[in-house]
């Protein structure tokens, strides 16, 4: 992640700041009123696609809600200055996101996916997560390729369990019965 601007901006600010024509193709999120844009890795992107494609099985077979790519954000609170976050992969469930938005989810994701990125800082990467389940985000999954590790967030936990290349994830009572072998998610060289 890089940050863009750093002033106390406005989430009216962040709307134009993305909106402007320059920035059509750029990836930014907004978090303490900041604009940061997000610059993911082939890797990270790979990675990213590899956990769409079995939770997009799953749901095929248990239609209980929606995903986002890392290009779909989220309006982390209804305050008038709101966080954006923009998970590599986001689940959320049917009941809460209602009708398809124009633009963010208007509500936090179920379940947010990061894949941290050469760019990104470890400690805000860690912040970030536990900034999702202070918004009601329910698990977060943050996966570090360079150690082919995942560090698991539940909103039920105090505890971050951490996951070897040997562990397995579970979508807990977001995706019941939902695992995933966390070596499946790493790319084989």
């Amino acid at each position: 992640m890089t940050d863009i601007q750093k002033k106390n901006l406005t989430y009216t600010d962040y709307q134009t700041f993305s909106e402007l024509p320059e920035n059509k193709d750029r990836l930014f999120e907004f978090i303490d009123g900041d604009i940061i844009e997000k610059m993911p890795s082939f890797e990270s992107s790979e990675i990213a696609t590899e956990i769409i494609y079995h939770l997009k099985h799953y749901l095929k077979q248990n239609p209980l809600g929606r995903l986002t790519a890392p290009d779909g954000g989220y309006i982390m609170s209804n305050d008038d200055n709101p966080d954006v976050f923009i998970p590599d992969v986001g689940y959320i469930t049917n009941e809460r996101l209602g009708k398809t938005p124009e633009r963010e989810a208007p509500v936090p994701p179920d379940l947010a996916v990061e894949v941290k990125s050469p760019t990104d800082r470890l400690r805000a990467t860690r912040r970030k997560a536990e900034k999702y389940l202070a918004y009601g985000t329910r698990l977060v999954w943050v996966v570090f390729p360079e150690t082919k590790t995942v560090e698991v967030y539940d909103i039920d936990s105090e505890d971050v369990q951490i996951l070897g290349i040997e562990g397995t994830l579970s979508g807990g009572n977001i995706l019941p019965g939902f695992t995933l072998a966390v070596k499946d998610i790493f790319p084989t060289d």
